[in-house]
Protein backbone atom coordinates (compact mmCIF):
# COMPACT_ATOMS: atom_id res chain seq x y z
CA UNK A 1 0.00 0.00 0.00
CA UNK A 2 2.81 2.35 0.93
CA UNK A 3 4.61 1.57 -2.33
CA UNK A 4 1.47 2.37 -4.30
CA UNK A 5 1.09 5.68 -2.50
CA UNK A 6 4.74 6.51 -3.05
CA UNK A 7 4.46 5.76 -6.77
CA UNK A 8 1.38 7.93 -7.02
CA UNK A 9 3.07 10.85 -5.28
CA UNK A 10 6.15 10.43 -7.47
CA UNK A 11 4.01 10.43 -10.62
CA UNK A 12 2.20 13.58 -9.47
CA UNK A 13 5.50 15.30 -8.73
CA UNK A 14 6.88 14.33 -12.15
CA UNK A 15 3.74 15.59 -13.89
CA UNK A 16 3.89 18.86 -11.95
CA UNK A 17 7.57 19.32 -12.83
CA UNK A 18 6.84 18.64 -16.50
CA UNK A 19 3.89 21.02 -16.52
CA UNK A 20 5.89 23.76 -14.79
CA UNK A 21 8.86 23.19 -17.11
CA UNK A 22 6.60 23.37 -20.13
CA UNK A 23 4.97 26.52 -18.82
CA UNK A 24 8.39 28.09 -18.19
CA UNK A 25 9.53 27.23 -21.72
CA UNK A 26 6.35 28.61 -23.24
CA UNK A 27 6.53 31.79 -21.17
CA UNK A 28 10.18 32.39 -22.12
CA UNK A 29 9.47 31.74 -25.79
CA UNK A 30 6.46 34.03 -25.92
CA UNK A 31 8.37 36.78 -24.09
CA UNK A 32 11.33 36.69 -26.48
CA UNK A 33 9.03 36.47 -29.50
CA UNK A 34 6.92 39.45 -28.39
CA UNK A 35 9.89 41.61 -27.48
CA UNK A 36 11.63 40.93 -30.79
CA UNK A 37 8.77 41.32 -33.28
CA UNK A 38 7.25 44.29 -31.43
CA UNK A 39 10.54 46.04 -30.67
CA UNK A 40 9.60 49.33 -32.35
CA UNK A 41 8.90 52.10 -29.84
CA UNK A 42 5.46 53.26 -30.97
CA UNK A 43 6.00 56.74 -29.54
CA UNK A 44 9.08 57.22 -31.71
CA UNK A 45 7.71 55.92 -35.01
CA UNK A 46 5.91 59.07 -36.34
CA UNK A 47 7.64 61.12 -39.04
CA UNK A 48 7.33 64.22 -36.87
CA UNK A 49 9.40 62.55 -34.16
CA UNK A 50 12.33 61.96 -36.53
CA UNK A 51 11.94 65.47 -37.90
CA UNK A 52 12.43 66.84 -34.38
CA UNK A 53 15.38 64.50 -33.76
CA UNK A 54 17.13 65.68 -36.93
CA UNK A 55 16.48 69.31 -35.98
CA UNK A 56 18.45 68.72 -32.78
CA UNK A 57 21.38 67.77 -35.02
CA UNK A 58 20.90 71.00 -36.95
CA UNK A 59 19.27 69.31 -39.95
CA UNK A 60 16.19 71.11 -41.33
CA UNK A 61 13.93 68.57 -43.06
CA UNK A 62 11.65 71.19 -44.61
CA UNK A 63 14.56 73.17 -46.06
CA UNK A 64 16.09 70.00 -47.48
CA UNK A 65 12.86 68.85 -49.13
CA UNK A 66 12.24 72.33 -50.55
CA UNK A 67 15.36 71.97 -52.73
CA UNK A 68 14.05 68.92 -54.59
CA UNK A 69 10.99 67.22 -56.02
CA UNK A 70 9.44 65.02 -53.32
CA UNK A 71 6.83 62.49 -54.42
CA UNK A 72 5.09 60.62 -51.60
CA UNK A 73 4.31 57.17 -52.97
CA UNK A 74 2.84 53.90 -51.71
CA UNK A 75 4.39 50.72 -53.05
CA UNK A 76 2.30 47.54 -52.82
CA UNK A 77 4.11 44.81 -50.90
CA UNK A 78 4.29 41.47 -52.66
CA UNK A 79 4.62 39.80 -49.26
CA UNK A 80 2.31 40.01 -46.25
CA UNK A 81 -0.32 42.27 -47.86
CA UNK A 82 0.55 45.84 -46.84
CA UNK A 83 1.56 49.12 -48.45
CA UNK A 84 5.10 50.50 -48.23
CA UNK A 85 5.06 54.31 -47.72
CA UNK A 86 8.02 56.04 -49.35
CA UNK A 87 9.40 59.41 -50.37
CA UNK A 88 10.86 59.54 -53.87
CA UNK A 89 13.26 62.49 -54.01
CA UNK A 90 14.45 63.57 -57.44
CA UNK A 91 16.82 66.29 -58.55
CA UNK A 92 14.52 67.85 -61.11
CA UNK A 93 11.54 65.53 -61.45
CA UNK A 94 13.43 63.14 -63.75
CA UNK A 95 13.24 59.62 -62.30
CA UNK A 96 15.62 58.18 -64.90
CA UNK A 97 18.69 58.92 -62.82
CA UNK A 98 21.03 56.84 -60.69
CA UNK A 99 19.06 56.19 -57.49
CA UNK A 100 19.76 54.98 -53.96
CA UNK A 101 17.09 53.08 -51.97
CA UNK A 102 17.44 53.76 -48.24
CA UNK A 103 16.51 51.39 -45.38
CA UNK A 104 16.51 52.81 -41.84
CA UNK A 105 17.12 51.04 -38.54
CA UNK A 106 15.04 50.30 -35.45
CA UNK A 107 12.88 53.21 -34.27
CA UNK A 108 13.60 55.12 -37.45
CA UNK A 109 11.42 55.99 -40.41
CA UNK A 110 11.81 57.23 -43.98
CA UNK A 111 13.28 60.55 -42.82
CA UNK A 112 16.14 58.89 -40.90
CA UNK A 113 18.53 58.75 -43.84
CA UNK A 114 17.95 62.34 -45.00
CA UNK A 115 21.42 63.61 -43.95
CA UNK A 116 23.03 60.88 -46.09
CA UNK A 117 20.46 61.53 -48.83
CA UNK A 118 21.60 65.16 -48.85
CA UNK A 119 25.19 64.02 -49.47
CA UNK A 120 24.11 61.74 -52.29
CA UNK A 121 21.77 64.21 -53.97
CA UNK A 122 24.55 66.80 -54.03
CA UNK A 123 26.31 64.34 -56.36
CA UNK A 124 23.31 63.90 -58.64
CA UNK A 125 21.60 60.81 -57.19
CA UNK A 126 17.88 60.42 -56.73
CA UNK A 127 16.64 58.83 -53.49
CA UNK A 128 13.83 56.48 -52.55
CA UNK A 129 13.52 56.22 -48.78
CA UNK A 130 10.76 54.16 -47.23
CA UNK A 131 9.25 53.13 -43.90
CA UNK A 132 10.32 49.66 -42.83
CA UNK A 133 7.83 47.20 -41.33
CA UNK A 134 5.95 48.49 -38.25
CA UNK A 135 7.77 51.82 -38.57
CA UNK A 136 6.67 55.28 -39.65
CA UNK A 137 3.44 54.80 -41.58
CA UNK A 138 4.08 51.18 -42.56
CA UNK A 139 1.29 49.10 -41.03
CA UNK A 140 2.94 45.67 -41.31
CA UNK A 141 2.47 43.89 -37.98
CA UNK A 142 5.91 42.55 -37.21
CA UNK A 143 9.49 43.82 -37.13
CA UNK A 144 11.75 40.88 -38.05
CA UNK A 145 15.30 42.29 -37.72
CA UNK A 146 15.64 42.70 -41.49
CA UNK A 147 14.44 39.21 -42.48
CA UNK A 148 10.98 39.96 -43.85
CA UNK A 149 12.00 43.61 -44.30
CA UNK A 150 14.23 42.45 -47.15
CA UNK A 151 11.09 41.61 -49.12
CA UNK A 152 9.90 45.23 -48.83
CA UNK A 153 13.36 46.36 -49.93
CA UNK A 154 13.07 44.14 -53.01
CA UNK A 155 9.70 45.71 -53.84
CA UNK A 156 11.24 49.19 -53.52
CA UNK A 157 14.19 48.29 -55.77
CA UNK A 158 11.79 46.80 -58.35
CA UNK A 159 9.67 49.97 -58.17
CA UNK A 160 12.70 52.16 -58.82
CA UNK A 161 13.98 49.88 -61.59
CA UNK A 162 10.69 50.28 -63.46
CA UNK A 163 11.07 54.07 -63.35
CA UNK A 164 14.82 54.56 -63.54
CA UNK A 165 15.31 52.21 -66.48
CA UNK A 166 18.94 51.22 -66.97
CA UNK A 167 20.23 53.79 -64.47
CA UNK A 168 22.40 52.62 -61.61
CA UNK A 169 20.49 51.55 -58.46
CA UNK A 170 22.11 51.14 -55.08
CA UNK A 171 21.08 50.53 -51.49
CA UNK A 172 22.00 52.23 -48.21
CA UNK A 173 20.98 50.65 -44.92
CA UNK A 174 21.80 51.48 -41.32
CA UNK A 175 21.72 49.02 -38.40
CA UNK A 176 18.74 46.69 -38.98
CA UNK A 177 18.42 48.40 -42.36
CA UNK A 178 21.89 47.01 -43.09
CA UNK A 179 20.59 43.52 -42.28
CA UNK A 180 17.59 44.19 -44.53
CA UNK A 181 19.89 44.77 -47.49
CA UNK A 182 22.15 41.92 -46.40
CA UNK A 183 19.31 39.40 -46.60
CA UNK A 184 18.30 40.83 -49.99
CA UNK A 185 21.87 40.42 -51.28
CA UNK A 186 21.39 36.66 -51.10
CA UNK A 187 18.68 36.71 -53.78
CA UNK A 188 19.09 36.36 -57.53
CA UNK A 189 17.10 39.58 -57.96
CA UNK A 190 19.81 41.49 -56.09
CA UNK A 191 22.49 40.30 -58.50
CA UNK A 192 20.34 41.52 -61.40
CA UNK A 193 18.96 44.80 -60.05
CA UNK A 194 21.32 46.21 -57.41
CA UNK A 195 24.56 47.86 -58.50
CA UNK A 196 26.04 48.55 -55.06
CA UNK A 197 25.19 48.47 -51.35
CA UNK A 198 26.33 50.59 -48.41
CA UNK A 199 25.86 49.04 -44.95
CA UNK A 200 26.23 51.45 -42.02
CA UNK A 201 26.79 49.71 -38.65
CA UNK A 202 24.86 46.69 -39.91
CA UNK A 203 23.29 43.93 -37.85
CA UNK A 204 24.91 40.65 -38.88
CA UNK A 205 23.00 38.12 -36.79
CA UNK A 206 19.35 38.16 -35.75
CA UNK A 207 19.90 35.85 -32.77
CA UNK A 208 22.72 37.93 -31.31
CA UNK A 209 20.91 41.26 -31.62
CA UNK A 210 17.79 39.78 -29.99
CA UNK A 211 19.83 38.18 -27.20
CA UNK A 212 22.16 41.07 -26.40
CA UNK A 213 20.05 44.12 -27.23
CA UNK A 214 16.32 43.45 -27.60
CA UNK A 215 15.99 41.12 -24.59
CA UNK A 216 18.62 42.74 -22.35
CA UNK A 217 16.01 43.30 -19.63
CA UNK A 218 15.75 39.53 -19.30
CA UNK A 219 19.47 38.99 -18.77
CA UNK A 220 18.61 36.76 -15.77
CA UNK A 221 17.35 34.10 -18.22
CA UNK A 222 20.08 31.77 -19.52
CA UNK A 223 20.96 32.99 -23.01
CA UNK A 224 20.87 29.65 -24.81
CA UNK A 225 17.53 28.69 -23.22
CA UNK A 226 16.05 32.11 -23.94
CA UNK A 227 17.09 32.03 -27.60
CA UNK A 228 16.00 28.43 -28.20
CA UNK A 229 12.55 29.15 -26.82
CA UNK A 230 12.27 32.45 -28.71
CA UNK A 231 13.36 30.79 -31.94
CA UNK A 232 10.84 27.98 -31.45
CA UNK A 233 8.02 30.45 -30.75
CA UNK A 234 8.96 32.47 -33.83
CA UNK A 235 9.05 29.35 -35.99
CA UNK A 236 5.66 28.22 -34.71
CA UNK A 237 4.07 31.64 -35.24
CA UNK A 238 5.86 33.10 -38.26
CA UNK A 239 7.52 30.13 -39.91
CA UNK A 240 11.22 30.98 -39.57
CA UNK A 241 13.84 30.33 -36.90
CA UNK A 242 16.76 32.41 -35.68
CA UNK A 243 19.16 30.05 -37.46
CA UNK A 244 17.86 31.50 -40.72
CA UNK A 245 18.75 35.01 -39.56
CA UNK A 246 22.51 35.19 -40.02
CA UNK A 247 23.25 37.82 -42.68
CA UNK A 248 26.68 36.32 -43.37
CA UNK A 249 25.03 33.27 -44.92
CA UNK A 250 23.21 35.50 -47.42
CA UNK A 251 26.03 37.82 -48.48
CA UNK A 252 28.59 35.06 -48.94
CA UNK A 253 28.13 34.61 -52.70
CA UNK A 254 26.75 38.00 -53.69
CA UNK A 255 28.35 39.70 -56.68
CA UNK A 256 27.05 43.14 -55.69
CA UNK A 257 29.83 45.55 -54.57
CA UNK A 258 29.40 46.27 -50.83
CA UNK A 259 30.84 49.04 -48.64
CA UNK A 260 30.66 48.56 -44.86
CA UNK A 261 30.99 51.40 -42.34
CA UNK A 262 31.51 50.45 -38.71
CA UNK A 263 32.88 51.86 -35.46
CA UNK A 264 34.80 50.31 -32.60
CA UNK A 265 32.66 52.16 -30.03
CA UNK A 266 29.35 50.78 -31.26
CA UNK A 267 27.31 49.56 -28.28
CA UNK A 268 24.29 48.41 -30.32
CA UNK A 269 25.70 46.44 -33.24
CA UNK A 270 29.13 45.39 -31.96
CA UNK A 271 32.20 46.17 -34.05
CA UNK A 272 32.60 42.53 -35.04
CA UNK A 273 29.26 42.51 -36.89
CA UNK A 274 30.54 44.68 -39.72
CA UNK A 275 33.76 42.66 -39.79
CA UNK A 276 31.79 39.39 -39.95
CA UNK A 277 29.76 40.56 -42.96
CA UNK A 278 32.85 41.89 -44.72
CA UNK A 279 34.81 38.67 -44.23
CA UNK A 280 31.88 36.48 -45.27
CA UNK A 281 31.70 37.97 -48.78
CA UNK A 282 33.72 35.91 -51.25
CA UNK A 283 32.83 36.89 -54.79
CA UNK A 284 32.38 40.64 -54.93
CA UNK A 285 34.14 43.97 -54.83
CA UNK A 286 34.05 44.95 -51.16
CA UNK A 287 35.45 47.55 -48.80
CA UNK A 288 35.24 48.29 -45.08
CA UNK A 289 35.79 51.65 -43.37
CA UNK A 290 36.24 51.65 -39.59
CA UNK A 291 36.39 54.60 -37.19
CA UNK A 292 37.49 54.55 -33.58
CA UNK A 293 35.20 56.97 -31.82
CA UNK A 294 31.62 57.20 -33.15
CA UNK A 295 28.50 55.85 -31.50
CA UNK A 296 26.06 53.60 -33.34
CA UNK A 297 25.16 55.03 -36.80
CA UNK A 298 26.77 58.39 -35.95
CA UNK A 299 29.72 58.10 -38.34
CA UNK A 300 28.21 60.49 -40.90
CA UNK A 301 27.65 63.08 -38.16
CA UNK A 302 31.17 62.77 -36.73
CA UNK A 303 33.17 62.20 -39.92
CA UNK A 304 31.03 63.80 -42.62
CA UNK A 305 33.74 64.55 -45.17
CA UNK A 306 35.35 61.14 -44.85
CA UNK A 307 31.97 59.40 -45.01
CA UNK A 308 30.89 61.31 -48.13
CA UNK A 309 34.22 60.91 -49.90
CA UNK A 310 34.44 57.19 -49.14
CA UNK A 311 30.85 56.58 -50.18
CA UNK A 312 31.03 58.46 -53.49
CA UNK A 313 34.40 57.00 -54.46
CA UNK A 314 33.11 53.51 -53.77
CA UNK A 315 29.96 54.07 -55.84
CA UNK A 316 31.95 55.48 -58.75
CA UNK A 317 34.38 52.56 -58.64
CA UNK A 318 31.48 50.12 -58.51
CA UNK A 319 30.06 51.72 -61.65
CA UNK A 320 33.39 51.22 -63.45
CA UNK A 321 33.76 47.56 -62.46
Amino acid sequence: MKKKKTRKITAIVIICVLVLSGAACAAAGIYVYDVSVHAVNQERRPLACKKESLARHGFDVDAFEAQYHVDVVEIPSTFDDHMIPANYLSIDGDWKRDTVVMAHGLNGNRLTGYPVAKMLMAHGYNILTYDQRDSGENQAKYMTCGFWESKDFKDCVDYVRQRAGESQIGGWGSSIGGATIGFYLGTKEAQQNLDFAILDCPVSDMEEIIDVFLTRKAAWLPGSFKMKMGSLATWLRLGYSYKEGNVCDYVRETTVPVLVFNTKKDRVTPYHMGIDIYRAMENNKKKIVTVEDSSHTDIYWDHGEMYERGMIQFIENAADS
